[in-house]
Protein backbone atom coordinates (compact mmCIF):
# COMPACT_ATOMS: atom_id res chain seq x y z
CA UNK A 1 0.00 0.00 0.00
CA UNK A 2 1.23 3.48 -0.86
CA UNK A 3 0.00 6.41 1.24
CA UNK A 4 1.08 9.49 3.15
CA UNK A 5 0.62 9.37 6.93
CA UNK A 6 0.28 12.53 9.01
CA UNK A 7 0.32 11.66 12.72
CA UNK A 8 -0.58 14.30 15.32
CA UNK A 9 -0.50 14.25 19.13
CA UNK A 10 -3.32 16.62 20.07
CA UNK A 11 -6.98 16.71 19.10
CA UNK A 12 -6.78 20.39 18.15
CA UNK A 13 -3.92 19.55 15.78
CA UNK A 14 -5.98 16.70 14.35
CA UNK A 15 -8.77 19.12 13.43
CA UNK A 16 -6.48 21.93 12.23
CA UNK A 17 -4.29 19.61 10.14
CA UNK A 18 -7.30 17.91 8.56
CA UNK A 19 -8.98 21.20 7.68
CA UNK A 20 -5.75 22.64 6.24
CA UNK A 21 -5.31 19.54 4.10
CA UNK A 22 -8.88 19.74 2.77
CA UNK A 23 -8.66 23.47 2.07
CA UNK A 24 -5.37 23.00 0.23
CA UNK A 25 -6.78 20.24 -1.96
CA UNK A 26 -10.05 22.06 -2.65
CA UNK A 27 -8.23 25.23 -3.68
CA UNK A 28 -5.82 23.25 -5.83
CA UNK A 29 -8.67 21.50 -7.64
CA UNK A 30 -10.49 24.79 -8.23
CA UNK A 31 -7.30 26.32 -9.58
CA UNK A 32 -6.64 23.40 -11.93
CA UNK A 33 -10.16 22.43 -12.98
CA UNK A 34 -12.31 25.45 -12.00
CA UNK A 35 -14.32 23.10 -9.80
CA UNK A 36 -13.92 20.56 -6.99
CA UNK A 37 -15.95 17.37 -6.49
CA UNK A 38 -15.82 15.96 -2.95
CA UNK A 39 -17.26 12.75 -1.50
CA UNK A 40 -17.92 12.96 2.24
CA UNK A 41 -18.23 10.21 4.84
CA UNK A 42 -20.15 10.65 8.08
CA UNK A 43 -19.42 9.73 11.67
CA UNK A 44 -18.36 11.45 14.86
CA UNK A 45 -14.67 11.72 13.91
CA UNK A 46 -15.05 14.14 10.97
CA UNK A 47 -17.84 16.20 12.58
CA UNK A 48 -15.60 18.95 14.06
CA UNK A 49 -13.50 18.89 10.89
CA UNK A 50 -16.56 19.63 8.74
CA UNK A 51 -17.69 22.37 11.14
CA UNK A 52 -14.32 24.11 10.87
CA UNK A 53 -14.06 23.54 7.12
CA UNK A 54 -17.42 25.21 6.56
CA UNK A 55 -16.05 28.44 8.03
CA UNK A 56 -13.10 28.53 5.63
CA UNK A 57 -13.17 31.41 3.16
CA UNK A 58 -13.22 29.97 -0.36
CA UNK A 59 -15.28 29.93 -3.52
CA UNK A 60 -17.93 27.44 -2.41
CA UNK A 61 -19.89 28.06 -5.62
CA UNK A 62 -17.25 25.95 -7.35
CA UNK A 63 -17.63 22.96 -5.02
CA UNK A 64 -19.88 19.93 -5.46
CA UNK A 65 -20.36 17.47 -2.60
CA UNK A 66 -21.87 14.00 -2.45
CA UNK A 67 -22.16 11.35 0.24
CA UNK A 68 -19.82 8.38 0.15
CA UNK A 69 -22.52 6.47 2.03
CA UNK A 70 -25.60 6.95 4.18
CA UNK A 71 -28.03 5.07 6.34
CA UNK A 72 -31.43 4.38 4.84
CA UNK A 73 -33.30 6.67 7.24
CA UNK A 74 -35.21 9.96 6.79
CA UNK A 75 -32.99 12.93 6.00
CA UNK A 76 -33.75 14.52 9.38
CA UNK A 77 -33.00 11.34 11.38
CA UNK A 78 -30.23 11.53 13.97
CA UNK A 79 -28.35 8.71 12.20
CA UNK A 80 -28.49 10.41 8.78
CA UNK A 81 -25.15 11.42 7.28
CA UNK A 82 -26.85 14.12 5.23
CA UNK A 83 -28.24 15.62 8.44
CA UNK A 84 -24.69 15.62 9.82
CA UNK A 85 -23.34 17.42 6.75
CA UNK A 86 -26.15 19.99 6.77
CA UNK A 87 -25.57 20.77 10.45
CA UNK A 88 -21.79 21.07 10.12
CA UNK A 89 -20.24 21.94 6.75
CA UNK A 90 -23.38 23.44 5.22
CA UNK A 91 -24.17 25.55 8.27
CA UNK A 92 -21.68 28.11 6.92
CA UNK A 93 -20.40 26.90 3.53
CA UNK A 94 -22.63 28.42 0.84
CA UNK A 95 -22.58 25.49 -1.59
CA UNK A 96 -25.42 25.84 -4.15
CA UNK A 97 -28.29 23.38 -3.68
CA UNK A 98 -27.70 22.04 -7.19
CA UNK A 99 -24.16 21.07 -6.11
CA UNK A 100 -25.34 19.03 -3.10
CA UNK A 101 -25.88 15.41 -4.13
CA UNK A 102 -27.54 13.31 -1.44
CA UNK A 103 -29.61 10.12 -1.75
CA UNK A 104 -33.37 10.64 -1.53
CA UNK A 105 -34.20 8.35 1.37
CA UNK A 106 -37.91 9.18 1.09
CA UNK A 107 -37.98 6.87 -1.93
CA UNK A 108 -38.37 3.10 -1.60
CA UNK A 109 -34.92 1.61 -0.98
CA UNK A 110 -34.18 0.24 -4.43
CA UNK A 111 -35.52 3.38 -6.12
CA UNK A 112 -33.32 5.43 -3.79
CA UNK A 113 -30.27 3.40 -4.81
CA UNK A 114 -31.07 3.69 -8.53
CA UNK A 115 -31.80 7.43 -8.36
CA UNK A 116 -28.59 8.14 -6.44
CA UNK A 117 -26.60 6.04 -8.91
CA UNK A 118 -28.00 8.08 -11.80
CA UNK A 119 -27.33 11.41 -10.11
CA UNK A 120 -23.75 10.46 -9.30
CA UNK A 121 -23.22 9.28 -12.86
CA UNK A 122 -24.28 12.74 -14.02
CA UNK A 123 -21.89 14.48 -11.63
CA UNK A 124 -18.96 12.21 -12.44
CA UNK A 125 -19.49 12.45 -16.18
CA UNK A 126 -17.58 15.73 -15.94
CA UNK A 127 -14.64 14.23 -14.06
CA UNK A 128 -13.47 11.98 -11.24
CA UNK A 129 -13.92 12.95 -7.59
CA UNK A 130 -11.04 15.19 -6.61
CA UNK A 131 -11.14 13.84 -3.07
CA UNK A 132 -13.06 11.53 -0.79
CA UNK A 133 -13.05 11.48 2.99
CA UNK A 134 -13.14 8.10 4.68
CA UNK A 135 -13.01 6.45 8.07
CA UNK A 136 -12.08 2.92 9.06
CA UNK A 137 -14.49 0.90 11.15
CA UNK A 138 -13.11 -1.34 13.86
CA UNK A 139 -14.37 -4.27 11.78
CA UNK A 140 -12.40 -2.95 8.79
CA UNK A 141 -15.25 -1.40 6.81
CA UNK A 142 -14.92 1.81 4.81
CA UNK A 143 -17.96 3.74 3.55
CA UNK A 144 -20.71 1.13 4.13
CA UNK A 145 -18.69 -1.67 2.57
CA UNK A 146 -18.72 -4.22 5.39
CA UNK A 147 -16.46 -7.29 5.32
CA UNK A 148 -16.85 -9.64 3.64
CA UNK A 149 -17.45 -7.00 0.96
CA UNK A 150 -19.76 -8.20 -1.84
CA UNK A 151 -18.18 -8.65 -5.24
CA UNK A 152 -20.56 -6.11 -6.79
CA UNK A 153 -18.73 -3.40 -4.82
CA UNK A 154 -15.76 -3.90 -7.14
CA UNK A 155 -17.70 -4.02 -10.42
CA UNK A 156 -19.35 -1.34 -12.57
CA UNK A 157 -22.08 -0.02 -10.28
CA UNK A 158 -21.57 3.37 -8.62
CA UNK A 159 -24.01 2.80 -5.75
CA UNK A 160 -25.18 -0.39 -4.04
CA UNK A 161 -27.36 -1.49 -1.15
CA UNK A 162 -25.40 -3.01 1.74
CA UNK A 163 -26.51 -4.42 5.07
CA UNK A 164 -25.03 -4.77 8.53
CA UNK A 165 -26.16 -6.33 11.80
CA UNK A 166 -23.54 -4.46 13.81
CA UNK A 167 -25.36 -1.14 14.02
CA UNK A 168 -28.89 0.06 14.72
CA UNK A 169 -29.55 0.97 11.08
CA UNK A 170 -29.14 -2.19 9.02
CA UNK A 171 -29.84 -0.90 5.50
CA UNK A 172 -27.13 1.24 3.96
CA UNK A 173 -26.52 3.12 0.71
CA UNK A 174 -22.88 2.97 -0.33
CA UNK A 175 -20.77 4.11 -3.21
CA UNK A 176 -18.53 1.39 -4.65
CA UNK A 177 -14.84 1.09 -5.33
CA UNK A 178 -15.52 2.53 -8.80
CA UNK A 179 -16.22 5.85 -7.08
CA UNK A 180 -13.88 5.53 -4.10
CA UNK A 181 -11.00 4.14 -6.09
CA UNK A 182 -11.24 6.75 -8.83
CA UNK A 183 -10.83 9.67 -6.42
CA UNK A 184 -7.60 11.59 -6.85
CA UNK A 185 -7.18 11.74 -3.06
CA UNK A 186 -8.58 9.30 -0.48
CA UNK A 187 -8.26 11.04 2.88
CA UNK A 188 -8.69 8.84 5.95
CA UNK A 189 -9.43 10.48 9.31
CA UNK A 190 -8.51 8.01 12.08
CA UNK A 191 -8.88 8.77 15.78
CA UNK A 192 -8.61 6.65 18.92
CA UNK A 193 -6.90 3.51 20.19
CA UNK A 194 -9.52 1.24 18.63
CA UNK A 195 -8.82 2.66 15.16
CA UNK A 196 -5.07 2.35 15.75
CA UNK A 197 -5.50 -1.35 16.54
CA UNK A 198 -7.62 -1.90 13.41
CA UNK A 199 -5.19 0.09 11.26
CA UNK A 200 -2.21 -1.94 12.44
CA UNK A 201 -4.14 -5.18 11.90
CA UNK A 202 -5.00 -4.15 8.34
CA UNK A 203 -1.41 -3.16 7.55
CA UNK A 204 -0.08 -6.49 8.82
CA UNK A 205 -2.79 -8.64 7.25
CA UNK A 206 -2.36 -10.59 4.03
CA UNK A 207 -6.13 -10.96 3.57
CA UNK A 208 -7.71 -9.54 0.42
CA UNK A 209 -9.99 -6.63 -0.49
CA UNK A 210 -13.13 -8.48 0.61
CA UNK A 211 -11.77 -8.42 4.16
CA UNK A 212 -10.02 -5.05 3.96
CA UNK A 213 -11.64 -2.70 1.40
CA UNK A 214 -9.34 0.06 2.65
CA UNK A 215 -6.46 -1.84 1.07
CA UNK A 216 -8.19 -1.65 -2.31
CA UNK A 217 -8.54 2.12 -1.89
CA UNK A 218 -4.87 2.58 -1.00
CA UNK A 219 -3.68 0.28 -3.77
CA UNK A 220 -5.28 2.62 -6.31
CA UNK A 221 -3.15 5.55 -5.16
CA UNK A 222 -3.78 8.95 -3.61
CA UNK A 223 -4.11 7.72 -0.03
CA UNK A 224 -3.57 10.13 2.87
CA UNK A 225 -4.02 9.20 6.52
CA UNK A 226 -4.43 11.78 9.29
CA UNK A 227 -4.27 10.04 12.66
CA UNK A 228 -4.63 10.98 16.32
CA UNK A 229 -4.19 8.11 18.76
Amino acid sequence: MIYDHIAVRRESDFIDTSVSLLVEKIESSIEQFSHCIIGLSGGSTPKPIYEALGMAAMDWDRVTIFLVDDRYVPADHEDSNQKLIRETLLENASIPDSHIIFPDTDLPLHECIHEYDMRLAGVLSSGIPHMITLGLGEDGHIASLFPPVPEEAFKNRLVIHTETDQFAVHDRISTTMVVIGSAESKIFFLKGKGKKKTWEEMIASEEDKQRWPGKAAFDLGGGVVVSYW
